[in-house]
C-alpha cells in the first residue's frame, strides 16, 4: 500500500523524477496484492489491480538512494545499508506495522497512517 499511495501522491503534487518501489522481507514475487489492501486503497481511490509483489534483494538496497522502512525491527535487518531509515525516523509518526492477515478495519487503519507518513514525505521532497 506504501508504494501505491505514494506514486498516488506524487502524481497528484505533479512531481515527476521520483522512483518509488516496495519490495518485503518476506514477500512473494509477483504475488496480488492482498484483497483487504486492495478494498483498502479502493477507499482512497486508488486502483491496485497491476499491483505485484517483490522480494527485497541486495542489489535493490544498493541501488536504492533512499531505503524506507516501515519498523525498526526492518531497519535492523537492513542495518548494513546507511541509506535506511524507519518510517518513525522520518515523519515522526512512528512505526506503521504490516496488516497481513488482519481484518478490513485494520488494514484502512494502516492505510491512513501510510496518507500520513507520505504527507509528510512529500513535505521533505518539496522543501529539499
Amino acid at each position: 500500500m506504501a508504494e501505491l499511495i505514494l506514486k498516488h501522491k506524487l502524481k497528484l503534487a505533479e512531481i515527476k523524477g521520483v522512483r518509488v518501489s516496495s519490495a518485503g522481507l518476506s514477500a512473494t514475487d509477483g504475488t496480488k496484492i492482498s484483497q483487504n489492501s486492495a478494498l483498502a486503497l479502493k477507499q482512497l481511490g486508488i486502483k491496485s489491480s497491476a499491483f505485484r509483489s517483490k522480494f527485497l534483494t541486495p542489489e535493490m538496497c544498493k541501488k536504492a538512494d533512499l531505503i524506507i522502512c516501515m519498523t525498526a525491527m526492518h531497519k535492523a535487518v537492513l542495518a548494513e545499508y546507511k541509506n535506511a531509515y524507519t518510517v518513525s525516523e522520518i515523519t515522526g509518526l512512528g512505526d506503521i506495522i504490516d496488516p497481513y492477515g488482519k481484518d478490513l478495519m485494520t488494514y484502512v487503519r494502516t492505510s491512513h497512517a501510510l496518507l500520513d507518513a507520505c504527507d509528510i514525505i512529500l513535505e521533505k521532497l518539496i522543501s529539499d
